[in-house]
C-alpha cells in the first residue's frame, strides 16, 4: 500500500479555497492528471455521491470514477476510487492558518498485479503529481 500526503498553506480564506478545490469542475485547471470530468461533476458534493473523471497517466487516459465516503463543510472531503486502475482512497483537509488556508491532500492506493510491481515507480510520479497539483492550486488562487 501506498500513502502519500502533501500539505500547503494557501494565502486565501478558507471559504474561498474550499469553494473552489471541492467544485471537482475545477480539478483539470489545478491537478496535473485530471483531462476531463464528466457525470457528477456539477452536483453538490455529498456522501454517496459519484463523479467521473478521465487521468493521464504516463500517456494513457484512464477512466476514474470516485465515490466521495465522508463530507464535512470547510473541514474534510474524503473519496474511494470504484472504478480505476488502481484501486484508492484519498481525502482533502482545511483548516484555518494565519489568515490563510492550510490544505492537506491525500492519497493511498493498494495497487494489484503489474501495478503492484511497478508501485515505486507509480508513487514517485504520484508523489510528484500531489506535489506540482497544490503548487498550482496555491499559485492560481493567490494570483
Amino acid at each position: 500500500m501506498t500513502k502519500l500526503q502533501h500539505t500547503i498553506t494557501i494565502d486565501r480564506p478558507l471559504e474561498e479555497v474550499w469553494d473552489y478545490v471541492i467544485d471537482a469542475r475545477n480539478d483539470p485547471v489545478w491537478m496535473s492528471q485530471v483531462v476531463e470530468v464528466g457525470r457528477g461533476a456539477d452536483q453538490p458534493i455529498e456522501v454517496g455521491l459519484e463523479i467521473d473523471e478521465v487521468v493521464s497517466f504516463l500517456g494513457k487516459r484512464l477512466p476514474v470514477t470516485m465515490r466521495v465516503t465522508e463530507h464535512e463543510a470547510r473541514r474534510h472531503s474524503a473519496i474511494e476510487l470504484t472504478r480505476s486502475a488502481v484501486p484508492g482512497r484519498g481525502s482533502y483537509d482545511f483548516a484555518p492558518a494565519d489568515g490563510g488556508t492550510r490544505f492537506t491532500m491525500s492519497l493511498e492506493t493498494d495497487a494489484h498485479g503489474f501495478f503492484r510491481l511497478a508501485e515505486p515507480v507509480f508513487a514517485r510520479i504520484a508523489r510528484r503529481d500531489i506535489v506540482t497539483s497544490c503548487e498550482r492550486l496555491k499559485d492560481l488562487l493567490e494570483a
